[in-house]
């Protein structure tokens, strides 16, 4: 009888687009910044981001590894980000939760910046900017790896 490893046929990785403001952009392609922050976070686990610029750049500038995702008070979030590098001020974190008792922080890394930013709306039929972030299937993720 054969049995087969899973590392002989690895699942695709899990990928969403998320959009990010263009001054958080700048501290994550940095390295300042190795935290985002979010007020809701998907149910099922992201391997990959790929980084959408918001206004006024409104294009995909990157890609990057998911190294985990936490869900705390702010508090919490504050203190993760004081010991990972949050890149953003306590107050705003403050600001950005008020009314919620949790958030999530991702932890990112291996930040890979595109040469030439992409277009979403050349790549996708009616793009629109996700409010928080949308799925990506493996199809338009290895569009955008072309782009790379």
């Amino acid at each position: 009888m054969m049995t087969h490893s899973n590392d002989l046929f690895p699942k695709p990785p899990k990928v969403a687009l998320i959009s990010i403001r263009p001054c958080f952009v700048e501290k994550i392609l940095s390295r300042e910044k190795k935290l985002e922050f979010r007020r809701s976070w998907a149910t099922e686990s992201v391997d990959v981001l790929v980084i959408y610029s918001s206004s006024p750049v409104q294009r995909i500038v990157a890609t990057a590894k998911v190294v985990g995702v936490t869900e705390g008070s702010p508090t919490a979030l504050w203190n993760l980000s004081q010991e990972k590098g949050g890149g953003v001020p306590r107050q705003l974190i403050r600001d950005y939760f008020t009314g919620k008792k949790t958030g999530f922080a991702i932890e990112i890394s291996d930040v890979a910046e595109f040469q030439q930013a992409i277009d979403p709306k050349e790549m996708f039929k009616d793009f629109r900017a996700p409010q928080s972030f949308r799925y990506l299937d493996a199809k338009e993720y290895s569009q955008i790896l072309e782009k790379l």
